[in-house]
């Protein structure tokens, strides 16, 4: 299970600042980048990063199983190993999961709340719940 953070920066991550950037450059790209590929690119966005900081942070990526590490030549080159749509659905269904199992009733309340605040989004709301009704009666 990944851990999810809350920051001053953004609403809730898994990854830290600099694993993020990385991530969004690799995901950019249609092939596998190289270490020096993302560091061009991080030193265009941000401050000029050690190659080797860059290098560890990729590593460690991969490490963690979010990227796939591979060697060409003298050098290593890294793709991403899901898309980062299938990535963020993951961390949302982890992080939901949890809650769910410890915190069922404050997160519905919460939902409900923060997701039905007009009459449409409750008639979406209501919508929702009659078809899952239906489907766990009919299986």
């Amino acid at each position: 299970m990944r851990v999810f953070r809350l920051s001053k920066r953004r609403a809730g991550t898994v990854l830290g600042p600099l694993e993020d950037d990385i991530m969004e450059i690799v995901w950019a790209e249609a092939e596998p980048v190289s270490v020096a590929t993302v560091h061009r690119a991080l030193g265009r966005r941000k401050k000029a990063l050690a190659y080797s900081t860059v290098k560890a942070v990729l590593t460690n990526l991969a490490g963690k199983g979010l990227l796939r590490k591979r060697s060409e030549g003298r050098s290593n080159v890294f793709s991403a190993v899901q898309t980062r749509e299938a990535f963020r659905k993951g961390v949302v269904d982890e992080v939901i999961g949890s809650l769910v199992k410890v915190y069922r009733i404050p997160l519905l309340a919460h939902l409900v709340e923060h997701v039905a605040r007009d009459r449409a989004s409750l008639n979406e709301l209501e919508k929702l719940i009659a078809e899952r009704r239906r489907k766990l009666t009919s299986g």
